[in-house]
């Protein structure tokens, strides 16, 4: 089910929202969460990557640095409580409120292991997407041009910048969508796997990127 961040400046209709009071977000028995005193001495803003996290029964948007054991520090989360309301659909279309609670209680640095990364892909205008065999490589393993994708984050590569990803057969399109599927509002799903360029990343699920 695709969960939408309303949050902000950002403005949406909730006419028909419902508040749902038991649907607390709390930390998922399949992620480990530690919390550090202090950024680490070799924390590098640039080696970020904003991706979205699905954790805690929903998806927030974060900045992730990868840490050298594999673990996933996020020094920046989004949305707080009072920057407004989170919604998602139910079966009849209609925007359900879900009470906000913070998952990571409010610490400063909470390092994931094995998180559910995922983002949807920047390409608005139809652009091809290639993805990569490797890293480092220009060897194509495949490629699509349908706009506005949601993929799952397999593993970075600081150093290129490419991040190895696989497409997500439950939310195939976040967005915009061709002409013949707006009634399903979905894409045909096509199994997708290997290396993209960051430049087509886009992490924030209610507005486009810049």
């Amino acid at each position: 089910m695709l969960v939408a961040l309303l949050c902000g400046c950002n403005t949406a209709s909730t006419q028909n929202a419902t508040n749902v009071k038991d649907n607390l977000v709390t930390p998922t028995d399949e992620t480990t969460v530690r919390y550090l005193d202090a950024l680490p001495a070799d924390f590098n803003e640039d080696d970020m990557f904003g991706l979205i996290l699905d954790y805690g029964g929903y998806s927030m948007i974060v900045n992730a640095w990868r840490m050298p054991d594999g673990d996933w520090l996020i020094p920046y989360h989004w949305c707080e409580a009072e920057d407004g309301g989170i919604y998602k659909m139910d079966e009849d279309g209609n925007e359900i409120e879900i009470e906000y609670k913070d998952p990571f209680e409010g610490q400063p640095y909470p390092v994931i292991h094995n998180p559910q990364f995922s983002f949807s892909t920047r390409n608005y205008g139809g652009e091809t997407i290639n993805f990569y065999t490797e890293a480092g490589s220009q060897e194509v393993a495949c490629s699509t041009d349908y706009k506005e994708i949601s993929l799952d984050v397999v593993d970075v590569d600081v150093k290129t910048r490419r991040i190895l990803v696989q497409s997500n057969p439950k939310d195939w399109c976040w967005g915009e969508v061709e002409e013949e599927w707006q009634e399903e509002y979905r894409h045909p799903f096509v199994e997708l796997r290997g290396w993209i360029d960051e430049e087509w990343v886009c992490a924030n699920t209610v507005t486009t990127c810049p």
